[in-house]
């Protein structure tokens, strides 16, 4: 090894090249194997004329100086080796080995000779690209594969400017130090660089440059030898293209996985001897917040660092499983611990994978995060409850029917609805099955369905894609029911309807509502134009007591009939009793108006029933008198007290005792009793044989400002507010009042006091006819 690289002596120059090429021989010159084009490449070094010129010199020049020698020594006999020979033996011996030396020298040029073709063989059968250049730059040699890679001969990569343009960039000025390294230093240097192509293809190619001499005198000479390696690059890329983009998955799937290593590579895979551990793959740290290496490398203590407790028995005993079963495989989810404390969600697979003999070769598994598709599925199983909860709710139920495209009327086609249809509307399951014909036939009202079905039939065959109409469905558990239906068609690119979805709304409430409100609005007119009747019959009421008053009064102050005091105190009666019947016709109407306000207050204590129901007979007594009616009263011993406003219990039933006598024919009774129901209610009945009411005229008895007959008023008297304002008083208490008649029967009136307000027995027991 010299300073300026080994010197490669013909056997030395066989064994070098012989290592890196594959001989082919063209007439023992190396060349660049283009056939009999005639451009060969520079003659090589090893076989160029006048090289062989020296040896043959030199072999002449031994033979002549063994000659001589020989002679010397014939002539002289001072050598004492020779005392035993001739001269002539001498000279003999002498041309003997000039014959033996160029015999030598004969072989030896066979040898080199033979050497010489191996080396420029091997230059040009080597599976790699192989130049030789001179220290200055200037191509000697090239082979086969350097053209075929750069698409130039080696003539033409002879030529400095196409050599130079191989190199992109900087790099050429790159290489020329890498090529001056190599020759200054006699050690081989390598470099990776671009090396372009004649069509343009950028190639990457691994350059080996090491310096080589032919015998000490010889200047150092350079020899490239390059490997093609883009395709190797490109799958390197490949491959990490493909590792980032797996990554990527992974990061985005949030899925670690994990392999069983063995400590050493040939021991066989048994995890329960524990000769290795688990390796989890990065991901893990983004999943369980811990270092890869900081997991536990066996199932157990990875379950009891990680697994939630709740759920480390059932996981135990899969891994059990696992172990004892080989080839098995499972899927599991179970609840985990984050690092920080969170609770995650982790899907675990594992499986064995086994050779063809059954023998396990490895373990492998993951693990995926799968918290958020949990709590997505949470959500989303909560929006679904939410609005199923609304359109049971709002009465709502939906449908759809991908009509079928492979016949004329889209029939069979596939019909989905909603689960609760049948519930919402009342129906069986079989009803909602139902082809749109036979839902009209058998579920749509008879009134109705016709009339539907045949708008039905004009949305599908129409241009209309958006369809609203209402009909009545027969309900099997819910009677008649009213429902909206609201359809959409689908249209696809070529005119064809393939789905019809809608919705059915129960709006039998919505209808109810409407209808009451209608009842409402012509009760309200009903109640208008009663409130008008009753003002016209109160002014006649009000003007019939005021007349009085004003006539007498005026009477008494003119003393129209002079010194007559008995007749003016007649009068002056007179003009009381009509005062206090526009008192009391006054006082009704506004208490009428104040209950109607909702602004009477109860003033309630412990009251004896019987004890108010005397003084309202006391009060009605004279009247009776007048109308020669009777009343009689029939109290239930040991009748218990009762929590109420005292005068709101008289007002009721002087309201009833009022119209009692008022319509009692003379001579007939009226009867008042009291006892306690069944229920534990407090019942109080007037009873008379009046002249009684029809069922027609009972319907709006109890209505504010409403008269049965406005004759009546006008033939007994009175506002028609009495019982209306009675019921209203009742209900304050809590309890009602039922009323019973027939035209000419007379009337039955039942106040009933709810039990809640029924206190201790009252102090007087008293019992009998009065």
């Amino acid at each position: 090894m010299g300073e300026g690289g080994p010197i490669l002596e013909p056997d030395a120059t066989h064994t070098a090249w012989s290592e890196a090429v594959k001989p082919v021989v063209r007439n023992g010159v190396m060349s660049t194997s283009r056939g009999d084009r005639g451009d060969s490449s520079p003659a090589s070094p090893l076989h160029q004329p006048g090289r062989m010129q020296p040896y043959r010199a030199l072999a002449y020049l031994a033979l002549a100086g063994m000659a001589g020698i020989g002679l010397l020594i014939a002539v002289s006999r001072d050598f004492s080796l020779f005392n035993l020979l001739p001269p002539a033996g001498i000279v003999m011996l002498a041309g003997v080995g000039a014959l033996a030396v160029r015999r030598l020298f004969a072989v030896s040029a066979a040898t080199i000779s033979a050497q010489r073709q191996l080396v420029d063989a091997g230059f040009q059968a080597a599976d790699a690209i192989v130049i030789l250049r001179g220290k200055n730059g200037k191509l000697i040699q090239a082979n086969a594969i350097a053209e075929r890679v750069s698409g130039f001969s080696a003539r033409e990569l002879g030529r400095s400017d196409i050599w130079r343009a191989r190199f992109p960039g900087n790099d050429f000025d790159a290489e020329q130090r890498i090529e001056a390294a190599a020759l200054e230093t006699g050690q081989p240097v390598f470099r990776e660089a671009a090396w372009i192509a004649r069509n343009g293809d950028r190639r990457i190619i691994r350059w080996s440059n090491v310096a080589v001499r032919y015998d000490s005198d010889a200047p150092s000479l350079l020899l490239k030898i390059g490997l093609d390696i883009t395709e190797l690059r490109r799958h390197e890329l490949s491959l990490l293209r493909n590792e980032t983009y797996l990554r990527l998955a992974h990061r985005i799937a949030k899925l670690c996985h994990w392999h069983w290593q063995p400590d050493e590579p040939g021991d066989l895979i048994e995890p329960d001897r524990r000769k290795g551990r688990f390796v989890y793959s990065d991901e893990a740290r983004d999943i369980f917040g811990y270092e890869p290496d900081d997991l536990p490398g066996y199932g157990d203590e990875f379950a009891l660092m990680i697994i939630h407790p709740e759920e480390r028995d059932g996981v135990f005993a899969q891994y059990k499983s696992f172990r004892s079963s080989r080839g098995d495989s499972y899927s599991i989810e179970y609840r985990a611990i984050h690092r920080s404390g969170r609770v995650l969600y982790i899907r675990e697979t594992a499986e064995w994978i086994l050779d063809d003999d059954g023998v396990a070769m490895q373990i492998v598994g993951t693990f995926q995060d799968v918290t958020e598709l949990r709590g997505s599925e949470r959500s989303l199983k909560l929006a679904q409850t939410e609005l199923q909860r609304s359109l049971r709710m709002s009465g709502l139920c939906h449908w759809s029917w991908h009509l079928s495209l492979d016949s004329v009327d889209g029939l069979p086609g596939v019909y989905h609805s909603s689960g609760e249809t049948a519930d919402l509307l009342g129906l069986d399951p079989e009803d909602v099955e139902l082809n749109d014909e036979d839902w009209h036939k058998q579920v749509v009202h008879p009134d109705d369905s016709v009339s539907s079905w045949e708008k039905y039939q004009g949305f599908i065959k129409g241009s209309d894609t958006h369809f609203v109409h209402e009909y009545r469905i027969l309900s099997r558990h819910r009677g008649i029911r009213y429902v909206k239906s609201i359809c959409e068609k689908t249209i696809d690119a070529h005119g064809r309807t393939v789905q019809i979805a809608g919705a059915l709304q129960d709006i039998t409430e919505q209808r109810q509502r409407e209808m009451e409100l209608v009842r409402a609005k012509n009760a309200a007119e009903v109640a208008n134009r009663t409130k008008t009747e009753f003002l016209a019959n109160m002014s006649h009421e009000l003007r019939t007591p005021l007349n009085a008053i004003i006539g007498f009064s005026q009477v008494i102050h003119d003393q129209h009939f002079g010194d007559a005091p008995e007749r003016y105190a007649a009068y002056a009666g007179d003009i009381y009793k009509s005062g206090k019947l526009l008192l009391q016709l006054i006082g009704d109407i506004l208490d009428m108006s104040k209950l109607e306000a909702g602004k009477v207050e109860l003033f309630e204590e412990i009251i004896d029933i019987r004890t108010v129901a005397e003084d309202c007979v006391r009060m009605m007594q004279s009247r009776a008198d007048e109308g020669a009616v009777k009343i009689e009263q029939n109290w239930e011993r040991g009748l218990p007290a009762l929590f109420a406003d005292g005068r709101a219990v008289a007002q009721v039933l002087l309201n009833v005792l009022s119209n009692a006598v008022k319509f009692s024919p003379p001579g007939r009774s009226v009867h008042l009793t009291g006892r306690i129901g069944d229920s534990g209610d407090l019942l109080v009945v007037i009873r008379d044989n009046g002249i009684g009411m029809s069922a027609e005229a009972m319907q709006s008895l109890f209505s504010a400002f409403h008269q049965a007959d406005a004759s009546i008023s006008r033939r007994y008297g009175g506002t028609g507010l009495g019982l209306a304002i009675t019921k209203r008083l009742m209900e304050l208490h809590g309890g009602s009042i039922d009323l019973s008649s027939e035209p000419g029967q007379g009337t039955r009136v039942l106040l009933r006091f709810p039990h809640n307000r029924v206190r201790a027995p009252a102090p007087s027991g008293r019992i009998g006819r009065h």
